[in-house]
C-alpha cells in the first residue's frame, strides 16, 4: 500500500472520484520521475463520473468488468483485457455492477507531450489520445499484464514499472491519437527548431537559471522575432513559452524533493524560485502542498 491516497486524489481526479465511489486501491506505485502513477483497483456495485480530468487515463480490465456499463457507450460491455483510453478532456458516467478488478495508468499531459516531441518528432500538440471505451491491443493488454503481475514493492520493481510504463505510452502514442488532431496540425516551429529550444530550456533549467530565461532569449535560439517564436511556439505545443517553462520547472523541483538529496531552499534555488515560499506556492497551485509535505510524501524519501 502507499503512503497517501489523498496526495493521489489530489492530482488525479479520475482517482479521487473512485475513492468517493468507495472504491478501493489495493496497491499503488510511481512510474518514473514525471510524475506518473500506476494504481489497482478493487470495485463493486457502484457510480462513477469523470469530467475533464486533467490528465490521461488507461484503464485495463484484470478480473471481471462483464457488468460495467459507461453510459456514453451503452453496448459497450467491459471484460478482462479489455482496455479503456480516457483522455485529459474525457467525460463519462458509469454504472458498476457486481465486483472487478483493473489497472489504471494515469498520464500527466505535459509528460505524453514531450514523449511525442522527443521520441516521434511529432507536433507536442498532437499528444491528444483518442477516447475509446472498451477496446483490444494485444501489445498494449501485453504491457499492462506485466504491469500487473509486477512486484511493485521489490528492489528492481522501480526500473522494470518505468521501462513498461514507457513501452505503453509509446504504444498510445503510434496507435491511439486523435487523427482529426493529426491532420490538423499545420503551422508551429520545425522539428530541429524546436529541439534547439526545448535543449535551451534543459540547459537553463539544470543551471538554474529558467528563472532568468526570456523570450527573446529563446526567440533567438528559434532565429524568430519574439513575436512570431510566441505565435509559433503556441501552435507547435498547445502553450505559451511560459507556461512550458513553468511547467518543467516545477517538474524538475519535484524530481529533486523527491530525490532527498538536497535542503528544501536550495531546490527552491536550483529551480529558479526566488524563495521556498514561491516553490511551495506553485506546489500547492499544483493540488501537490507545500515543498515539506511533497517531500514527506515523495516516494523513495
Amino acid at each position: 500500500m502507499f503512503t497517501s491516497p489523498s496526495s493521489l486524489a489530489e492530482r488525479f481526479p479520475v482517482f479521487a472520484e473512485l475513492l468517493r465511489s468507495r472504491a478501493t486501491p489495493l496497491r499503488a506505485a510511481p512510474v518514473g520521475p514525471d510524475g506518473a502513477w500506476l494504481v489497482h483497483w478493487r470495485n463493486a456495485d457502484t457510480e462513477a463520473a469523470y469530467s475533464h480530468p486533467g490528465h490521461h487515463t488507461l484503464s485495463f480490465y484484470l478480473r471481471g468488468g462483464h457488468a460495467v456499463r459507461c453510459l456514453q457507450a451503452p453496448s459497450a460491455r467491459g471484460e478482462p483485457g479489455a482496455l479503456c483510453c480516457m483522455p485529459a478532456e474525457h467525460e463519462s458516467r458509469w454504472e458498476v455492477r457486481g465486483s472487478l478488478e483493473l489497472l489504471h495508468l494515469y498520464l500527466p499531459k505535459l509528460q505524453l507531450a514531450q514523449a511525442a516531441e522527443r521520441w516521434f518528432d511529432l507536433e507536442p500538440r498532437s499528444a491528444q489520445l483518442a477516447d475509446r471505451i472498451y477496446f483490444h491491443d494485444e501489445r498494449l493488454a501485453r504491457l499492462c499484464g506485466s504491469l500487473a503481475a509486477t512486484d511493485w514493492s521489490g528492489t528492481d520493481a522501480g526500473l522494470r514499472l518505468q521501462h513498461l510504463s514507457l513501452e505503453v505510452q509509446a504504444q498510445l502514442l503510434t496507435g491511439h491519437l486523435q487523427p482529426r488532431r493529426l491532420a490538423t496540425a499545420k503551422g508551429g516551429l520545425s522539428p530541429a527548431v524546436r529541439r534547439r529550444v526545448l535543449e535551451s530550456i534543459e540547459a537553463a533549467l539544470g543551471r538554474g537559471g529558467a528563472a532568468a530565461l526570456s523570450l527573446a532569449a529563446l526567440a533567438e535560439v528559434a532565429h524568430l522575432s519574439e513575436y512570431h517564436f510566441a505565435r509559433m511556439f503556441k501552435a507547435s505545443f498547445g502553450m505559451s513559452p511560459h507556461a512550458w517553462v513553468m511547467a518543467r520547472r516545477l517538474q524538475r523541483a519535484r524530481e529533486l524533493l523527491g530525490s532527498g538529496r538536497l535542503g528544501l531552499e536550495e531546490v527552491a534555488q536550483r529551480c529558479g524560485y526566488a524563495h521556498l515560499s514561491h516553490l511551495s506556492a506553485a506546489l500547492r497551485r499544483a493540488g501537490l502542498g507545500s515543498a515539506s509535505r511533497y517531500r514527506a510524501l515523495a516516494p523513495g524519501t
